[in-house]
C-alpha cells in the first residue's frame, strides 16, 4: 500500500476501506459508497457517528476541543471503558480498526429506518 493510503477495517461487518492520508473515517466510508450513521452530516455535533477504536488509535489525528466536547454526549460508561472517537472528525494517518454497527452500502431510492 502506498504511503499516502491506509486501510480502515470496520467491525463487526469486516468492511475494509481504503483511506487517503488525513481523510476522516466517515469521509472514506462515504466516498466508498457506504452509509455511516450520523444526524449532523459530519459537522461533529451529534455524536451519532462515534466509533470504538480497536487498534491503531495512535494513527488517528488528535481530538480537538470541539470533538472532545461532542464526545461528552457518548454515555460515560462507554467513554470510561473504551477508546472512542467521532468518525467524522478523526483523521487517519495509518491503518486503523474500529467497531461501528449500522455501516452498510448505500442503496438508491430505498428509504431506510434509522438505526
Amino acid at each position: 500500500m502506498l504511503a499516502d493510503k491506509h486501510s480502515i477495517t470496520v467491525e463487526p461487518s469486516g468492511i475494509e476501506l481504503e483511506v487517503h492520508d488525513g481523510e476522516t473515517i466517515m469521509g472514506a466510508a462515504l466516498r466508498a459508497g457506504y452509509r455511516w450513521p450520523s444526524l449532523c452530516g459530519g459537522d461533529g455535533t451529534c455524536s451519532i457517528c462515534w466509533v470504538e477504536v480497536l487498534s491503531g488509535g495512535r494513527r488517528l489525528s488528535e481530538a480537538g476541543p470541539a470533538e472532545r466536547d461532542t464526545l461528552e454526549l457518548v454515555p460515560a460508561l462507554v467513554r470510561r471503558t473504551r477508546v472512542v472517537r467521532l468518525a467524522c472528525q478523526a483523521r487517519v494517518q495509518g491503518d486503523v480498526r474500529v467497531r461501528k454497527t449500522g455501516v452498510k452500502p448505500r442503496t438508491s431510492g430505498v428509504s431506510e429506518a434509522p438505526d
